[in-house]
């Protein structure tokens, strides 16, 4: 029996850490990683937004306007009268799906010579003629709607839906812009607030889009930063007016009236009077100081923007 002074004894072995200078080297690779990054994803960003926009557009705009024309002149007498126009015959035998001809014909195809026979062709045509109406069925006449789609879509460009989408919301401008147009865009939004759940969300996304794309412009052009809600806490505020005579008489001072915004809704916010000299004008538009609202701060523009505490100690070292 071995004692456990008579076991062999394992050598433990310690992890030894790397050089400074492989330290270094991989703090450098990592830093250039980074850096990497930091020019390459405002370019991919931009990129997806606006191919998520377009595809979006395709899929559920231009795509359903497309598929609404399509149908309409394949489904009924009057889109065949345009088709044929563009000389596209949906009784040609191209278009011809062989597994909906009835019995009658389907077990005959033969006998009258092939589907491309004078005879067979003879005897579709009056079968057609027979199952024929002004809406246009094409398992009961025979036809294959994949192969009628395809040539369709090659005459009738897919720029039609998009140009067909921007005249729509040409007209739904128009009509918010009248009477009865404003009476049911309110109907409908009185119907949206009562519906759950989408009283949650649809009350916010209009706010937000209607502020973006209203087209009165701002009242204000000067950007200021001014001491608010407290002593040495600055928010980013609008000059809007010089504020009231009788606050300026009771308090001695020169008060100006300055529009506060709510992040990240800067369409909601705060008007307060402010003394003029404690307020610090900022070289930023209108429309930066509302993207660094929107942001909460992170969007700053390129002139404003202040070297972070990390680059200040590399630069002092």
């Amino acid at each position: 029996m071995s004692t456990p002074d008579s076991q062999p004894h394992r050598s433990e072995t310690k992890a030894t850490p790397p050089p400074p200078a492989k330290r270094g080297l991989r703090a450098k690779r990592q830093g250039f990683f980074v850096r990497g990054l930091a020019v390459l994803l405002p370019t991919i960003l931009t990129v997806f937004l606006f191919t998520t926009v377009w595809n979006f557009v395709q899929r559920h705009v231009v795509g359903p306007i497309n598929g609404t024309i399509y149908g309409l002149l394949e489904g009924n007498g009057l889109g065949w009268i345009v088709l044929g126009a563009m000389d596209i015959d949906p009784y040609a035998r191209q278009f011809l799906n062989p597994e909906e001809l009835p019995p009658e014909l389907s077990d005959r195809i033969e006998e009258f010579g092939g589907l491309g026979s004078a005879p067979f062709q003879a005897a579709l045509t009056a079968w057609r003629a027979e199952e024929e109406t002004f809406l246009r069925a094409f398992d009961d006449l025979a036809i294959d709607p994949e192969k009628l789609r395809e040539a369709v879509a090659a005459e009738v460009h897919p720029a039609v839906g998009l140009v067909l989408s921007a005249m729509l919301v040409l007209f739904l401008g128009y009509l918010a812009s009248g009477f009865l147009g404003r009476g049911l865009i309110a109907g409908f939004d009185r119907t949206l607030h009562r519906i759950p759940l989408v009283r949650s969300v649809y009350p916010s996304a209009k706010q937000l889009v209607e502020f973006f794309m209203s087209e009165s412009e701002l009242e204000f052009d000067t950007v200021v930063a001014a001491p608010y809600p407290a002593e040495g806490i600055w928010s980013i505020g609008f000059l809007t007016g010089n504020g009231l005579r009788d606050l300026n008489h009771a308090l001695g001072d020169r008060m100006a009236s300055i529009f506060i915004p709510t992040s990240p809704m800067p369409m909601t916010g705060f008007t307060v009077y402010i003394e003029e000299s404690r307020l610090i004008p900022l070289d930023i538009t209108v429309d930066e100081a509302l993207r660094i609202c929107v942001s909460a701060g992170v969007l700053v523009p390129q002139n404003q923007v202040v070297q972070d505490l990390a680059q200040r100690a590399q630069g002092a070292a």
